[in-house]
Parts: C-alpha cells; sequence; structure tokens
C-alpha cells in the first residue's frame, strides 16, 4: 500500500512526530481494550488439577450460544454451584471485530466438522464435502456467526406446541427472547426486551448497496419491513444484530461475567462421557483438559448438555444413549435406546454472485484506513459488520404469510473469499471476474424449511474422532424445486430498473458439469444449485424435542432425556423443526426457557 511507503514521511521538527506517536500508542491502547483478557471468566481447571473438584450442583457442557445462558442464569442464585466446561478458550481479537469474522474459519477455534455427501448437494465443493464451521471457543458459533438477531416466524413455534410441546408456542416464548434483550434499536415495540443483558442494536454499516437492494425488491411487489419481530414477516429491511457499538456480543460476555464465585468455568476441556447410576440418574461427566489431563465431575441435581447439535449427540451415544444397533455396533453397553442424531436439519444456502459498476468509488486502501480508524475509535465503519444487514423473506409459493426463502447479501472481496470451499476451478472463474472498478457480491439463496433429513453417527468410540456427519441437502425433490425457485428471484432482482441502471450481471462461474443446460433455464439452476449448495451453519434437530408417544423424540417438552433422571439437552439440536430464519437468537431464547425449567424443578 502506498501509505505505507517510507518514502512519502517528511521531516519532522517534533510535534508532528510526538502527534503519531500519541495516536498509534492510543489505537494499540484500545486494541488491547477490545481483546482484554479480563472480559471473560478464569480458567478454573489448574485450580481443579492441583486441588481436586468438589461436587457440583448443576454441570453444564457447552460454553456456546445457550450453555453460556444456561450457566449464568443457574449461577445467579449464589446457593447453587455450577461448573461450566468448555472445549475452546476465550475470544481472539477476531471475533471481536465483526468484519474480521471469516478468519475464524478453519483456525483453532474452529471445530472444521467434515460432512459426508449424497451426491445432489455440495459437488462444487472441494472433495464434495461441505464444511461445518463450529465455534470451540467462550461463545461457540456467537463467537464467529454474522450476528443477525432473527427470532423466526410465529408460526414455527405454534407449529412445535401443535406437535405436543406443551408451552412452546409463540405467546409462551415470546417473554424468552425479551427477557434477554437490551434492546438499543429505533423498533421499541412491546415485542423488544430493554432490560436484558445482551445489546441487540442496529448495524452501524454503510447503506448505499443496501438501499439499492431494497428499492430493487419492491419494484419486484416486495413490502420494505421495519422490524422482523413485529408485524408483516414476508419482504425486504434491515435487521438487527448482537452488537454494542460496532463489537460483538456474545451470550459468553453478557452472561458470564468474570466475579462469580458460584460459577466455575473450566477451558479447553472436551467431555467424553457421563456417568449414570443403576436408577439411571446422571451423575458425573468426565472430560480431558487440556488435551492430557483425566479429571470427572460429580452433579448433585442436573447434568445440561449444551454443546451443539453435533457435540451433544456425539456425547450421548458414547455415554451409552442412542440407537441401540448403533451403540452396539461399536461396543457401546446402551443405557436407552433413543434416535439420537437422527432428525437432523440445516439451512441449505447458494450464493449466486452479481457485479455492479459505480461512477464514484472511494480508494480502496483510504477506506481500510477509514474502517481500521473508525472500529478501533469511534466503534463502527465497515469493520463492525460481517456483511450487509439487510435480509429479505419471500414465500415462493404465494401463501403471503409463511415464508420459505431467505435472502441474505455479502460483498464479495479477498476477505469475504478466505476459507472459501469451493472447488479450485470453480474459486478461480469467481475471481478472475472481479475487477477493482466493479462492486461484486453474493445473494444467498437460503431454504428455509427443508423436507430433508439427515443424521450423526458416531465414528467410533474415541472421543477425538470426529462424528459421522450426513446433512442429506437436496434429498428432498422439493426443497430442490424451492431452491432454484429461490435462485429465480434473484435473477428477478438483476433484471429491476434499480440494477439495470447500474450495469448488473451475474457472474457465470466454471461449471463444466452443468454446460450442457441452457444457461439460467430451470435444469441450469438445478445443476447450478447441486454444486453450489453450502451449509449456512445452522444445524439443528439431532436430540428431537416430542412427547414420550412420539418414536423420533429424545427429549421431552421440558427438554428432560427421555427415559432417564438428571439430564437435559438445551441447545439447538432440541428443535423438532428448524424455524425460519437464523438459529442463534430462538437458541438463545430455549436457554432462557431452559434455565427457568431447571429453576421451577428444584424450586429456585
Amino acid at each position: 500500500m502506498d501509505f505505507l511507503e517510507p518514502s512519502c514521511a517528511a521531516r519532522s521538527l517534533g510535534p508532528a512526530n510526538d502527534l503519531l506517536t500519541t495516536f498509534v500508542s492510543s489505537i494499540l491502547a484500545l486494541h488491547c481494550n477490545i481483546s482484554n483478557p479480563d472480559l471473560w471468566p478464569p480458567d478454573h481447571g489448574e485450580d481443579a488439577l492441583q486441588n481436586g473438584l468438589d461436587d457440583y450442583d448443576f454441570i453444564v457442557v457447552g460454553a456456546g450460544s445457550a450453555g453460556s445462558v444456561v450457566a449464568g442464569r443457574l449461577a445467579e442464585d449464589t446457593k447453587n454451584r455450577v461448573l461450566l466446561i468448555e472445549a475452546g478458550g476465550d475470544p481472539p481479537i477476531e471475533s471481536e471485530i465483526p468484519a474480521l469474522a471469516w478468519y475464524a474459519l478453519g483456525s483453532s477455534i474452529d471445530w472444521m466438522y467434515p460432512t459426508r455427501t449424497n451426491g445432489l448437494s455440495c459437488l462444487g465443493m472441494k472433495n464434495e464435502n461441505c464444511f461445518w464451521n463450529k465455534g470451540k471457543v467462550l461463545g461457540g458459533s456467537h463467537a464467529t456467526n454474522g450476528m443477525y438477531y432473527v427470532r423466526g416466524n410465529p408460526r414455527d413455534y405454534d407449529n412445535w406446541e401443535d406437535q405436543g410441546n406443551t408451552s412452546w408456542d409463540w405467546n409462551n416464548v415470546l417473554q424468552y427472547f425479551k427477557k434477554t434483550e437490551n434492546y438499543k434499536g429505533p423498533n421499541r415495540s412491546s415485542n423488544h426486551g430493554t432490560n436484558g443483558p445482551m445489546n441487540v442494536e442496529p448495524y452501524q454499516s454503510p447503506k448505499l448497496d443496501q438501499y439499492m437492494i431494497g428499492r430493487a425488491a419492491r419494484e419486484l411487489g416486495y413490502n420494505k419491513v421495519d422490524d422482523f419481530v413485529d408485524g408483516p414477516y414476508i419482504g425486504f429491511g434491515f435487521t438487527d444484530g448482537t452488537l454494542q457499538n460496532g463489537r460483538r456480543i456474545t451470550t459468553a460476555k453478557a452472561f458470564l461475567t468474570k466475579d462469580t464465585p458460584n460459577l466455575h468455568v473450566i477451558k479447553h476441556a472436551v467431555a467424553r462421557k457421563i456417568q449414570f447410576n443403576r436408577k439411571l440418574r446422571a451423575e458425573s461427566v468426565s472430560f480431558v483438559y487440556k488435551g492430557h489431563y483425566e479429571m470427572k465431575a460429580r452433579a448433585r441435581k442436573e447434568i445440561i448438555l449444551s454443546a451443539g447439535s453435533v457435540e451433544s449427540p456425539k456425547l450421548l451415544m458414547l455415554s451409552g444413549i442412542g440407537p441401540a444397533s448403533h451403540l452396539k455396533q461399536l461396543g457401546i453397553p446402551v443405557i436407552k435406546s433413543l434416535p439420537v442424531g437422527n432428525n437432523l436439519q440445516d439451512h441449505i444456502r447458494i450464493d449466486v454472485f452479481m457485479k455492479l459498476k459505480y461512477k464514484h468509488r472511494m480508494n480502496l486502501d483510504v477506506a481500510i484506513l477509514d474502517s481500521i480508524f473508525n472500529q478501533w475509535v469511534h466503534r463502527n465503519g465497515t469493520f463492525g459488520m460481517a456483511g450487509f444487514d439487510i435480509v429479505g423473506f419471500v414465500d415462493t409459493d404465494g401463501n403471503g404469510y409463511y415464508p420459505d426463502i431467505q435472502y441474505t447479501f455479502l460483498p464479495v472481496d479477498d476477505a469475504s473469499l478466505f476459507g472459501a470451499n469451493m472447488k479450485p476451478h470453480i474459486l478461480q472463474s469467481l475471481k478472475n471476474q472481479i475487477d477493482p472498478s466493479d462492486r461484486i457480491f453474493s445473494a444467498s439463496v437460503t431454504l428455509l424449511r427443508p423436507k430433508s433429513r439427515g443424521y450423526v453417527r458416531l465414528q467410533s468410540t474415541d472421543y477425538r474422532d470426529q462424528p459421522l456427519i450426513f446433512p442429506n441437502y437436496l434429498d428432498d425433490k422439493d426443497d430442490l424445486r424451492r431452491t432454484v425457485r429461490g435462485i429465480q428471484k434473484v435473477v428477478e432482482l438483476v433484471n429491476t430498473p434499480t440494477f439495470q441502471d447500474l450495469d448488473a450481471e451475474l457472474l457465470r462461474l466454471n461449471l463444466p458439469e452443468c454446460v450442457s443446460h441452457v444457461y439460467q433455464s430451470k435444469r441450469y439452476w438445478e445443476c447450478y444449485a447441486a454444486h453450489l449448495s453450502n451449509t449456512l451453519w445452522h444445524p439443528v434437530g439431532t436430540t428431537k424435542m416430542g412427547p414420550s408417544t412420539d418414536k423420533r423424540a429424545v427429549v421431552d417438552s421440558t427438554l428432560k432425556v427421555h427415559g432417564v433422571k438428571g439430564l437435559r439437552v438445551i441447545d439447538g439440536s432440541f428443535m423438532p423443526t428448524i424455524v425460519s430464519g437464523n438459529t442463534n437468537a430462538p437458541i438463545i431464547m430455549a436457554a432462557e426457557k431452559g434455565a427457568d425449567f431447571v429453576k421451577a424443578e428444584w424450586g429456585y
């Protein structure tokens, strides 16, 4: 970059150098403030190694979106002794700065789960494998995601109630969404909470591109939505995020206060087995600390799994709770035969790329410097966002009230392509079409309510081995049909007057398997979807909630595991069906509700 060339520096008489030194020192001090280790609770592991572990009232496995809430809420009663076990450590500074979240992909804080192909999806990904990037860090995937605060559609929750899950309808869950929120946005309706521990506010992001997208959507007849938690749900609008002054807020930051003496957090601790007594009560958790030290913690009251839709079913199966035939095949004694790992659902996404031309563009180097300065000093600017905050919810079947496709948009640059999993020839064909004079971005077409179901199984009895994940994307033909209709809506968007005024055009990728189809025909888009399909990192459902009469259920409506005592699962794996939107806010809601279930059980 030219501004870093030493030849640009003129001789100084002194004051200018002093001012520059002061400026740099201030920036470094702000850097330390952003990544201050005092933000996080201390690691109790070393103390436990030296002095052993006492018994706890509650043990929570996993300090992600759900586990941080559960542990924090249970520890509010100082009579409770709570242990929180987390496989990762403190978040790095990149997770604090939203625009740098991409650099978490494939890093030390990423579980990086490989998945197994079904021959119908992910064909354009390396090894035909849609990797699942999930956070292995305090805050879990909330420390690495796009921070969208989207609750889903009220009908999602009413459907859960209709499946026999008492108290999970929209009117009952709304209070738990509000309980977490400290809402700072302009839409101050009664459906928002303002006294919770977690900030929710609009993104501080440039709006030029996004207003253009919104105007084009209105040209297609879609309404502007002011607030996706209140009123009409079909249309385009700006979503809020879990942010505070341009910095990421996770449930770990909001709920795990440093000075909570009755809450112990052990970091870098991977749970490997739950032990049960003869009455099938969960008594203890065995875990490995820092990869070497075997430890065991005992729970007087309950053990709560909040390790996510992969690790929670994995731990259950390693502990003898799961499909009996699978456990016997691996030589694991069966404690309780339940359909653990089944009912896997995820939001599949297909990225469609486009370019536009603007008459005026800021010098890129200057823009980067400006964004860095604004993020460090003012806590806003483009480094305070992970993408565009405009989203769209569309009903391709025309019922007008229940969306089946979600659109998100992302500027395409080297950062957003960092860690891209596309096969090299496809990725290179995209990079070859990126011109600095153009504006490139992607429209992610997300299928909201897939009919396809996958499953998770153990690879072995070794806790260190990643499980086998079969997402089965596009396994149901109706999923492909609705996905293609969602892509065709993007084509319509590009052809609107607003986009055409900017010479908008789709980028054609190098997909040899699709060249036999007429470009942009239905068959072409089916082929495109099969190759460009990827995960939106929203896996849920692997410990399905349902009554005991539901043969597919693992937990009941209070999130207790069927057939055993003292064990609950409180994370996204409980969802009977996936919600119509990003999953983080619903998972946090469920954690609030689940914590209240636990408190009610024990008279708190």
